[in-house]
């Protein structure tokens, strides 16, 4: 007989058993790997159709007292680049989006804005390991995570950039997306802040709250 267990174990070995991960497979580890990072706390809540990834707090409050999180990702080398010694330029979109149809009917409850970033925090995942030998997206020490807060003193987006994000969403129904690199974030342009990265070990609760300003 085939059992639950059987098929679980079977999935993980079959999907997470090789050093370089698809950028499907990617997200789901790094949500996983945040969750961990921030301790118990934190919530997985994305299940691949929720308007944000994870969350602190009550989901029913309303900031400070909860707090959203978007997990993106994004790697130097990919699975199908490797072998040819290629690697990639290293991107995230922040999406600034109508709120999904479905979302007050599935949270009842859950307060959300009509339009906006669906979250207070964003935090950016980078694999910068460009060496195939040694390139392992498995291992949370070859992370490093920049946090961009959309609220708060520290707000990583300008009011320039949230000004165009808004007109486009309105003008489209569509969402609009304000991209970040890492070597732009390091340097702070365009009138944003300087963002430094920090290491999974560094990664807490504390680090999330000073981020928004709390």
């Amino acid at each position: 007989m085939v059992t639950s267990i059987q098929v679980s174990d079977r999935l993980v070995s079959e999907l997470f058993s090789h050093r370089l991960m698809d950028n499907a497979l990617r997200g789901y580890w790094c949500e996983m790997m945040v969750a961990e990072a921030l301790g118990p706390d934190c919530r997985l809540v994305g299940q691949g159709w929720h308007a944000w990834d994870l969350e602190t707090g009550c989901a029913e409050a309303r900031f400070p007292e909860r707090i959203r999180i978007q997990v993106k990702n994004s790697a130097r080398l990919q699975p199908w680049n490797a072998v040819a010694g290629k690697v990639s330029d290293c991107s995230f979109n922040l999406p600034f989006r109508p709120r999904p149809s479905y979302f007050t009917r599935d949270n009842p409850g859950v307060p959300c804005e009509e339009t906006g970033f669906m979250c207070e925090l964003f935090m950016l995942c980078h694999h910068r390991v460009s060496d195939p030998q040694s390139a392992d997206h498995r291992n949370p020490q070859q992370w490093q995570v920049f946090l961009v807060p959309v609220v708060g003193p520290y707000c990583g987006v300008t009011e320039s950039e949230l000004e165009w994000a808004r007109a486009k969403v309105k003008e489209t129904k569509r969402p609009s997306n304000c991209v970040r690199r890492p070597e732009t974030m390091l340097r702070g342009i365009r009138g944003r802040p300087a963002i430094m990265p920090l290491d999974i070990a560094e990664l807490n609760i504390d680090a999330v709250r000073t981020a928004v300003g709390l």
